[in-house]
């Protein structure tokens, strides 16, 4: 009898050790949990390369939490001063600015011991991640930029469709060509300059080698020749048309079918390739094709990107597990599928999957947007005084359309504003440098 009690407890007692092993969250309970924070927007979903990583692997489990776009700044800083922040965080804000505050952890140590392969990324993807010569981030994710051109308008206009224009004249004498009014109101325009999703000046500049700011990142340089003469070129883009009628005609434009391009009232476009899947969804048979990005005779074309990247915060409990997920969501592999399963493509940062058979495959324009993204440069131009250079750059090209000041007086009223608010910037970040050296702040 006694025997029988012994193996009926011991039947019991192995039945509630499987039983327990069998529970919901004892696998995840066993793994090392990494919290994942990133920037969502009306859509939020895990993104798939959270899934991809839980699955590829049984030790490691990432858990991540959508956060808002109008907070995320003040969330990730707040997590971070509260001493609990996530363990990765995705920002698309400047590097600079969080490294800036002591934010972020530098990653130059774990990238050597682990011989990281930084030539995988594009170039100016990579130079973003940067702050004081040391590496805050990797980059995840961008999107690459090409010209979208109208081929029935092209037609109808007396030009050839397929020859794309190569350079900012031809765009010019285009657009003089495809130009249509209707008792004197514009109906239908070749390019305008100030419609898309990247400013037509900034690329100018970029063409002609402007630097915008010196090479120690410490004066601004808005006065340069290259950024004048790109100036220059939108002023007189509009000796045919006047800003006003100009704005009146683009307050028509709407999201999808009521985009310019789209609804074919705009014939030339610089856009990004998940402008593509718009014009799949919105109006499929449009008889478009896309080119490099015009440029003048004997300058290369260049387009400008920048990047949505990942980074360990400062305070962060699992960094070495966080490097893990970081590592696998810019892999070849990770890069390829997550950007052919998302709603609208994104462009890998990894140079090898930019470039695989499968993901040109999507589109026949894709080789395009890929030779681009060889030949860019980052709009983060002064990332410690990041808003206040846009601000006052979007102000000075106002200025200057509208004849309120040259291109040159409207760009050098620019520069001395961010040059007033980069070095007040400056000056409290070697504040902070030189409490880290001698008191020991942040360790």
């Amino acid at each position: 009898m006694k025997q029988i009690i012994i193996k009926i407890s011991a039947g019991i007692f192995l039945l509630l050790v499987i039983t327990m092993l069998l529970l919901p969250g004892t696998t995840e309970e066993k793994k090392n949990v990494v919290k994942y924070w990133y920037v969502a927007g009306v859509n939020d979903a895990i993104p798939p390369c959270v899934k991809l990583f839980n699955e590829s692997q049984d030790s490691i489990y990432v858990e991540c939490t959508p956060i808002p776009w109008n907070e995320h700044e003040k969330k990730v800083l707040t997590a971070i001063l509260s001493g609990d922040p996530p363990d990765v965080v995705n920002l698309v804000t400047p590097v600079p600015k969080w490294a800036a505050r002591k934010a972020l952890v530098n990653l130059d140590e774990i990238i050597n011991k682990d011989r990281l392969d930084t030539n995988q990324f594009f170039p100016a993807l990579w130079r973003e991640m940067k702050y004081r010569g040391s590496i805050y981030a990797l980059p995840a994710y961008t999107g690459a930029f090409a010209l979208l051109y109208n081929k029935k308008i092209f037609k109808e206009a007396g030009l050839d469709p397929d020859k794309p224009p190569r350079t900012w004249d031809e765009v010019k004498e285009y657009s003089k060509k495809i130009l249509k009014r209707v008792n004197g109101k514009i109906v239908r325009m070749g390019f305008v300059p100030q419609y898309g999703t990247i400013e037509t000046p900034l690329i100018i500049a970029f063409e002609l080698g402007a630097k915008f700011i010196n090479d120690d990142g410490t004066k601004v340089k808005l006065s340069e020749p290259g950024i004048e003469k790109a100036f220059q070129w939108e002023h007189d883009f509009f000796d045919v048309y006047s800003v006003n009628e100009v704005s009146a005609f683009m307050g028509g434009f709407g999201y999808g079918n009521q985009h310019g391009f789209i609804s074919e009232r705009v014939a030339m476009i610089v856009n990004d390739n998940s402008f593509i899947d718009q014009i799949k969804k919105y109006k499929p048979d449009l008889d478009y094709g896309v080119a490099m990005i015009p440029t003048f005779d004997g300058l290369p074309s260049v387009s400008s990107a920048g990047s949505w990247w990942l980074a360990i915060p400062r305070g962060a409990k699992n960094k070495n597990t966080a490097w893990e997920f970081m590592k696998f969501v810019v892999s070849r592999t990770t890069q390829l599928k997550e950007s052919m399963s998302r709603a609208e493509t994104l462009f890998p940062v990894n140079k090898e999957a930019a470039n695989d058979p499968e993901f040109l495959s999507q589109n026949k324009y894709m080789k395009i947007f890929s030779a681009q993204m060889e030949q860019t440069r980052s709009k983060s131009i002064v990332p410690l005084a990041h808003d206040i250079f846009w601000r006052e750059f979007s102000l000075a090209r106002e200025r200057s359309l509208r004849n309120i000041m040259t291109p040159e007086r409207a760009l050098k009223q620019a520069e001395k504003t961010i040059q007033s608010f980069l070095d007040r910037a400056l000056d409290y970040d070697n504040y902070v440098n030189s409490k880290m050296e001698t008191e020991g702040f942040f360790d």
